[in-house]
């Protein structure tokens, strides 16, 4: 299995948490320096993304950048972005259901319960995402 690192891990086990001050390309071109010079990840990938997660990465798992705005409103966004991606995620699961008890019988359908608690679900994504948009100064 290939080696694997989330972007800035290396920077970010240098200098912690002021790696998110740093624009993006730069912290790239001084990651790419740093595997280039021979620093092997400082953690597994998995502890690394557990660990950049709360600084306010989007759907994509990167870092929510956008000029002008202070890092509490990226993480906002971030979290808008996050919530956004899991109600598609939702919705189509509760749309294959619905499509399924158009065509199949009732052994290969999502009982109302899962149903219930997907819809449950989705609409708090989607009122955490509308209060993530809908920042207040």
């Amino acid at each position: 299995m290939g080696e694997f690192s989330p972007p800035g891990a290396r920077l970010h086990a240098l200098i912690g948490d002021a790696v998110l001050d740093i624009p993006r390309h730069l912290a790239e071109r001084l990651e790419t320096t740093l595997k280039a010079q021979g620093m092997g990840d400082p953690t597994p990938a998995l502890v690394a993304h557990l660990s950049l997660m709360h600084h306010g990465e989007s759907a994509d798992g990167t870092l929510w950048e956008e000029e002008g705005l202070g890092l509490g409103r990226c993480g906002d966004l971030a979290l808008a972005s996050r919530s956004l991606q899991g109600l598609h995620g939702i919705l189509q699961i509760l749309h294959a259901a619905h499509l399924t008890r158009q065509h199949a019988g009732p052994e290969q359908q999502l009982g109302d319960h899962l149903q219930g608690a997907l819809l449950q679900a989705g609409r708090q994504l989607a009122q955490t995402a509308c209060d993530a948009v809908h920042w207040r100064r």
